[in-house]
C-alpha cells in the first residue's frame, strides 16, 4: 500500500469543507481520500482555541514537515556512518556538533536521531557517558582570600562584549578536591575564538599564577593579548606584574558574577568532564592534559558556525605571523 501525504492544496480544500460542517466521509469523497486519512489529518493538526477545534492548512503543513524531519526510516543505517558517529562521540563531540559539522556523507541524521539511537542502544551499546552533563550544581562556598585593588570590569571597553576582535582573555583556576592536593590548573579562554588553555601549576599562590599566565601568553603575538579578565581571588593579586610583562590591561569581574567571564566558566565545565570535582590533579600527566585540551579545542562549535576553536585561533594567528 502506497501512502501520499496531504498537499497544501488539499489542506486548503479540507479547511473549507471542515468549516462548512461536512462529514468526514463527504470530505474524503470530495478529496478522493480514505476517510481514515481525513480523520487522522484533523486529529493530528487541529488546534484548540477556547476548546473550539480549528484547522489551519499552513500550520498543518508545517507540523507535517516537522514530523517527517524526525523520521528517517532507516535511511542512514550504513555501518560507515555509524562508525563515523561513534568515533565523534568518543572524541567528546555532542550529537548537535556531529549532525551540523561538515561530514563525508551525503546525508546526516539529525541530532535528535543521534540522541535516540544512543538511548535505544543502537550506538555504543547505549553508553550515556559520551553525552555532556546538563544539570546545574551548587557552587561551593568561597574560601580564598580577596582584595579590592585593580580595575573593575565596568571600565573595560564595551567593544570587548561584541567579540569582534581576538586578544581578550578570561582567566580562572580549576582546583583539586578539598584536602587532596594544592595542585591546580590555571585556565585561559580567548573570548572571540573560544580557544582554551590549561596549565598545571603546583599551587594557587599569586606569584605562581602570574608566572604561568605571563609564560603562556607571551608565546603569542602582542596583538592577540589585549585584555585579561579574572575574579578577585587571591591568586590574581600580582595582576600588576601581568600587566607590566604582557603590556596589556587586567580587569576584575564583579563579586558573584561568574557570567562576566562566562567563556572561561563554560570551558572549565568542559574540562571537568575529564577531571570531575574531587579529583587529585597532581596525578594528571602533562601528556594527558594536552590530549584532552586538544579534544576540547577540536570540537566544532555552534557559536563559531561549526568550526573548531583551534581553527578559529589559527586564523587569528595567521594575521600576525
Amino acid at each position: 500500500m502506497h501512502y501520499t501525504h496531504f498537499t497544501i492544496e488539499e489542506r486548503c480544500c479540507l479547511r473549507e469543507y471542515y468549516k462548512k460542517g461536512y462529514s468526514y466521509r463527504k470530505i474524503a469523497k470530495l478529496l478522493g481520500r480514505n476517510v481514515s486519512s481525513v480523520s487522522r489529518e484533523l486529529r493530528r493538526n487541529c488546534t484548540h482555541m477556547y476548546e473550539i477545534p480549528s484547522y489551519y492548512p499552513h500550520t498543518a503543513q508545517k507540523k507535517s514537515k516537522l514530523r517527517r524531519s524526525y523520521c528517517h526510516r532507516g535511511m542512514y543505517h550504513s555501518p560507515e556512518l555509524l562508525a563515523y558517529i561513534e568515533d565523534r562521540l568518543l572524541a567528546t563531540w555532542s550529537p548537535e556538533q556531529i549532525a551540523s559539522a561538515p561530514a563525508p556523507f551525503e546525508k546526516m541524521p539529525s541530532w535528535r536521531t543521534i540522541y535516540r539511537w544512543i538511548y535505544d542502544k543502537y550506538l555504543l551499546n547505549g553508553n550515556l557517558k559520551v553525552l555532556r552533563r546538563k544539570g546545574r550544581s551548587h557552587g561551593s562556598k568561597e574560601t580564598r582570600g580577596k582584595y579590592n585593588t585593580g580595575k573593575t570590569i565596568r571600565k573595560r571597553d564595551k567593544s570587548v562584549y561584541k567579540r569582534k576582535e581576538a586578544g581578550h582573555w578570561e582567566v580562572d583556576t580549576v582546583v583539586s578536591g578539598q584536602g587532596k592536593s594544592k595542585t591546580c590548573f590555571a585556565t585561559l579562554a580567548e573570548r572571540k575564538t573560544r580557544f582554551y588553555i590549561a596549565i598545571k601549576i603546583p599551587d594557587r599562590r599569586a606569584e605562581t599564577m602570574a608566572n604561568a599566565v605571563v609564560r603562556t601568553l607571551s608565546e603569542y603575538p602582542k596583538e592577540l593579548v589585549k585584555t585579561i579578565t579574572c575574579d578577585r581571588g587571591a591568586e590574581f593579586a600580582n595582576w600588576q606584574t601581568i600587566e607590566r610583562e604582557l603590556k596589556c590591561q587586567v580587569y576584575f569581574a564583579d563579586p558573584y558574577c561568574a557570567w562576566q567571564k562566562g567563556t572561561n566558566e563554560n570551558c572549565n565545565g568542559l574540562l571537568r568532564e575529564f577531571y570531575p570535582k574531587g579529583r587529585n590533579l597532581s596525578r594528571v600527566s602533562p601528556k594527558t592534559l594536552k590530549r584532552n585540551l586538544a579534544l576540547i579545542n577540536a570540537r566544532p562549535r555552534k557559536v563559531l558556525n561549526f568550526i573548531s576553536a583551534t581553527e578559529a585561533w589559527n586564523l587569528e594567528l595567521q594575521k600576525f605571523c
